[in-house]
């Protein structure tokens, strides 16, 4: 390393001691410098406060390309000057300081109207590291050694910022410990697979009951049970008004008795009278008419006392409510189903659907006995909505419980589909309302 030579005279001392302060300024500025671009740009331009010139140029890599260039903050790479400055960077010395003239490199002489005859080739170096070299260029020849040694210094300065960027490793992501931890176990909880399930409103509904209906178009006069009342085979249920059947049966016996003595008499004088005789067959007709509406007015009379069909539980609204009703043929007045069945009714919202199979497994849990719940399949399902009295619609679903259950019982009903992970499962809601908006 050229060496500082020893200063005899006072102004001499006087100059090196102002250089030396402005090269103390030079190091704490570039070691304040946060990022590789600002010391490019420190290189080329702040070095003039410790040297003299007029062009600077920082060529760094092992391939010695243009990175920075003094005055200002961006340059043409294609340029005529960048291209020379390239050319140079191959044939310049970068293992010690050297000086050389415009006019010995090639294209120098091309160039003499732009650059400066004198160039300073400084070496960025630490240690045996290469980082790069800085060429600077005035029309003073670069002859004082003094000045050589504090450029070579400069290079050294350079060469230990550029070691501080190339020495500083990447920031590396990192996580703690409990984080991990935490993350893993969210992972594996949203990989645990679940059940697609319905849940709804759900009750015990009769297995194949018997609806008792009104025979004909008349007016209950009695109801002989309560509602939800234990009935046996053959017990009264309903009693439908006699009157009007009544009064159609004398009639219907009066006209038969009528047609009777009209066709014996005509018997009697058909044997001299033609046209008595010629009566005899319509007034047959007219009797066996008579007959068949004796036998049908008999069958409403026996029908207007309504029997229990079987054993079993007379399920109907209100006792008094069916009293004195008039009532249409067919019409609905009770069903009788057996005590225990083992039917369950489950209401689904629309909005709560699943794809489940049609043999899916149920599980009905009692609002009567919130610790117990009764397994099921199910055997039924509902392609469309019922409408209810709120304006809201529901799907009905049926299943067979495999133990029984008390008729009328609710509670709640969950409907299982297959399995899948429990994230998608969370995310299925969100999903419905954000898929509407993608």
């Amino acid at each position: 390393m050229t060496q500082i030579s020893n200063i005899h005279t006072p102004q001499e001392r006087a100059k090196q001691a102002e250089l030396l302060a402005r090269f103390v300024a030079f190091t704490d500025r570039v070691q304040d410098v946060q990022d590789t671009p600002t010391l490019n740009f420190v290189a080329v331009n702040e070095a003039r406060n410790v040297l003299v010139y007029s062009h600077a140029a920082l060529l760094t890599g092992d391939e010695l390309k243009v990175k920075a260039v003094s005055g200002t903050p961006d340059f043409d790479t294609d340029g005529t000057y960048v291209r020379w400055l390239s050319g140079l960077g191959k044939s310049v010395t970068t293992e010690a300081i050297s000086t050389f003239e415009r006019d010995t490199v090639d294209g120098g002489k091309d160039h003499a109207d732009l650059l400066p005859p004198h160039w300073v080739c400084i070496p960025i170096l630490r240690h045996t590291t290469r980082y790069g070299v800085l060429l600077l260029g005035r029309h003073a020849p670069w002859h004082n050694t003094y000045e050589l040694a504090i450029a070579q210094r400069v290079g050294k300065v350079l060469g230990q910022g550029f070691y501080g960027f190339s020495f500083q490793k990447k920031k590396v992501f990192s996580i703690k410990k409990p984080t991990l931890i935490i993350a893993i176990f969210l992972f594996l909880l949203g990989c645990l697979p679940v059940h697609s399930i319905m849940v709804g409103r759900a009750e015990i509904v009769p297995t194949n009951p018997v609806q008792i209906v009104a025979p004909f178009e008349g007016t209950v006069v009695a109801v002989g049970v309560d509602p939800n009342q234990t009935v046996q085979k053959g017990q009264i249920l309903v009693q439908m008004d006699k009157a009007q059947v009544y009064d159609a049966l004398i009639v219907a016996k009066q006209t038969l008795a009528a047609s009777r003595v009209q066709y014996n008499a005509a018997l009697e004088t058909g044997v001299d009278d033609m046209k008595s005789r010629s009566e005899i067959g319509p007034l047959r007709d007219k009797i066996v008419s008579a007959q068949a509406d004796v036998t049908y007015q008999q069958s409403l009379l026996d029908r207007t006392t309504l029997r229990a069909p079987n054993d079993g539980i007379a399920l109907f609204s209100d006792r008094l409510a069916w009293t004195g009703k008039p009532v249409q043929p067919g019409e609905k007045i009770m069903i009788v189903a057996q005590p225990h069945s083992a039917t369950l009714k489950i209401a689904i919202a629309p909005n709560s659907l699943w794809e489940v199979p049609d043999n899916a497994s149920v599980i009905f849990y009692n609002n009567t006995r919130p610790d117990h719940s009764v397994r099921g399949t199910m055997t039924d399902r509902a392609y469309a909505p019922k409408q209810l009295g709120d304006m809201s619609s529901v799907y009905e679903f049926r299943a067979h419980l495999e133990s029984e259950a008390q008729l009328g019982d609710e509670g709640t009903g969950k409907i299982l589909g297959p399995r899948m992970p429990l994230a998608l499962w969370l995310l299925r809601r969100p999903w419905q309302i954000m898929r509407v908006w993608l």
